[in-house]
């Protein structure tokens, strides 16, 4: 689900139909209301869109908080506020938990091809947010990362642009070879608060008349199921230790930790432990997930849109407060958040 673009218009695009490594046409769909805009047959949609790099100016984005950079000034990372938060409530009650996103400078396709200095600030991000975390109502952190080495249903869609050429006798054209099923090109890591304790959801409709309430941290544990492979190693050697445990499945993956020293597990990309991931996710913040046709029925958390004005509003207000804290929370240690070092000792 990335966001694309042939010159004249920007969607995202979708599978459709659904399958597993089989060529199939793509849906268009209007990144801003969700409409769907047409459908494209695989061969002429890998020609003629190319993905757009939504995080190719994040210093400038509104939710921008800071970046990690190397001794000699080099940009490594960059944290950056999710634009739709998770809210607990309504009206002028509403609280939404800040929801951070660690993404490197560089473009990568994931973690797996990052660099042992990029690994290393990523480690540093981790940290920062862990404790600006803890200061917040003793919050704690959950992270999971999405990354997009090429995945087999898009290798088979690159199989059906050759044939298809060898078949006409004419040149097919440089097709697109990134993975469409991740929202970015690059690599990211969600940071997500959690709270110590029970919190009821004001913002989740009431069920059979009963309040939802957001169960929080316990909702995670540091297991997960069958299919997930637990991942050691220090920043010199996780990398390789990530690209080997991920490549039965073709090199997409996503990953989850829980707090910023709890065990590392690699997953399949829609894969039952990201399922799983997804379900706890939703009972920690009094969410629903169910399955999204869109991922081939894997399961997928249901967040509210921004459509909502007062929503849009509240977020937009909660992106400000965020910022401001998490500049007062780094000033306190002395340190710049546009130029943080990339070796930091935990509180």
């Amino acid at each position: 689900m990335w966001t694309y673009s042939d010159g004249a218009r920007t969607v995202r695009a979708y599978r459709w139909p659904a399958g597993t490594a089989e060529a199939g046409n793509w849906t268009l769909v209007d990144q801003a209301t969700g409409d769907v805009q047409g459908v494209v047959r695989a061969g002429e949609f890998s020609r003629r869109f190319r993905p757009v790099d939504v995080f190719a100016e994040v210093t400038g984005f509104p939710t921008y908080l800071g970046t990690v950079t190397a001794a000699d000034g080099t940009a490594l990372v960059d944290l950056i506020l999710d634009r739709n938060p998770f809210m607990l409530a309504n009206g002028p009650r509403r609280a939404a938990r800040p929801h951070v996103l660690t993404v490197p400078r560089t473009q990568r396709d994931g973690w797996s091809s990052a660099t042992a200095a990029e690994l290393a600030a990523c480690r540093t991000a981790m940290t920062l947010v862990a404790a600006w975390y803890r200061g917040l109502d003793d919050g704690h952190v959950v992270f999971c990362a999405n990354d997009s080495a090429p995945n087999l249903d898009y290798l088979r869609d690159l199989d059906y642009l050759r044939d298809e050429a060898a078949a006409s006798g004419t040149p097919a054209g440089p097709p697109v070879t990134r993975n469409p099923r991740q929202e970015v090109q690059h690599a990211h890591l969600h940071a997500f608060y959690a709270e110590h304790g029970e919190t009821e959801n004001h913002e989740s409709p009431a069920l059979d008349g009963h309040p939802v309430v957001a169960q929080g941290y316990r909702a995670f544990s540091e297991t997960l199921g069958s299919d997930a492979v637990r991942v050691e190693g220090d920043g010199s050697s996780l990398a390789a230790s990530i690209r080997a445990a991920a490549r039965p499945w073709g090199g997409s993956y996503c990953s989850y930790q829980l707090g910023a020293d709890g065990p590392f597990w690699v997953t399949p990309a829609l894969g039952p432990s990201q399922d799983e991931f997804n379900q706890r996710l939703a009972r920690a913040d009094g969410l629903r997930a169910q399955p999204d046709p869109r991922l081939g029925g894997a399961v997928n958390l249901v967040r509210p849109t921004l459509a909502d004005p007062g929503r849009l509003h509240a977020a937009q207000q909660a992106t400000v407060e965020h910022r401001a804290s998490f500049a007062a929370f780094t000033a306190q240690r002395g340190l710049d958040a546009r130029s943080l070092p990339a070796s930091i000792q935990p509180d």
